[in-house]
């Protein structure tokens, strides 16, 4: 059971993530990362304790993928592994996460390497809320390799 972080923190931290998302979708992306920052830095160690921990790592990976900063977001990716801790079920969604960062970074290799075992898997359902060229590209991948 993750711990809670308290009404007080638990209120302040969710402005200042909201402020972080406002500003990511108004285009001032600095602002964002600042805030997205901030809020990260209000989670008590161990951070992956926390629902929170691992909701924001994840998020802010994303966040820098989306804003086309690969090497952050590379970064966030393993710190949000680290936060989900071990488990088949935190692996295989770390590594959608990776896949997807490799995947919008142009390193194709390394993002099949990751999205073919769980298409092998799953099927199609893996890439349900995902933009449909990873499921176009593993599918094309796997008819030339």
């Amino acid at each position: 059971m993750a711990l809670s972080l308290g009404a007080d923190l638990e209120e302040r931290f969710l402005a200042i993530a909201k402020r972080g998302r406002t500003a990511w979708l108004t285009g001032d992306i600095a602002e964002a990362e600042h805030h997205f920052l901030e809020g990260w830095g209000m989670i008590p160690e161990p951070k992956s304790a926390y629902d929170y921990g691992q909701m924001s790592s994840y998020g802010i990976a994303v966040f820098y993928s989306d804003t086309a900063q690969f090497e952050k977001a590379k970064e966030w990716a393993a710190m949000a592994r680290n936060t989900y801790g071990e488990g088949e079920a935190s692996t295989e969604y770390m590594d959608e996460l990776a896949a997807t960062i490799e995947f919008e970074s142009g390193n194709l290799d390394a993002a099949f390497a990751l999205f073919e075992p769980q298409y092998r898997k799953y099927g199609r359902r893996v890439f349900e809320g995902h933009k449909k060229e990873f499921i176009d590209f593993i599918k094309s991948r796997k008819k030339t390799g």
